[in-house]
């Protein structure tokens, strides 16, 4: 691949501002300089056929982002653990008042404990 002065132009014009970019998406410099440097090889591979050549910035944005949300969805999947927990958890019984309430809720009839969605009170007209 023959290289294209107009892309090292692009990298010595714009690189502080996409480093810049980086650095907000990332909070950290040196992620910030891996994700500009990451989208900068994909914009390099793919700087033969962009259409927009005036505009090359807004395609290494999007690729930094697009980056950034690939690894941060990575780093925040569930990790799942070989060992459960050695104990369970119980969540407390109601005590006091909130114990008061669902008494009084468990005295309502079945029909008005469903909630407003559910069949009409007895007597209403429709």
């Amino acid at each position: 691949m023959e290289p294209d002065p107009r892309f090292a132009e692009f990298v010595t014009e714009r690189g502080d501002a996409l480093l810049r970019y980086g650095y907000m998406l990332t909070g950290n410099p040196h992620d910030a300089a891996d994700l500009v440097q990451e989208a900068l090889l994909k914009l390099r591979g793919a700087w033969h056929r962009l259409r927009l050549k005036e505009n090359p910035e807004s395609y290494a944005r999007t690729t930094m982002a697009r980056l950034h949300i690939a690894a941060w969805r990575l780093r925040r999947r569930e990790q799942l653990a070989w060992d459960p927990p050695d104990r369970e958890h119980h969540d407390p019984l109601p005590s006091g008042d909130e114990r008061r309430m669902w008494q009084a809720l468990a005295g309502l009839p079945r029909w008005s404990r469903a909630g407003p969605s559910s069949s009409p009170s007895p007597g209403a007209t429709s």
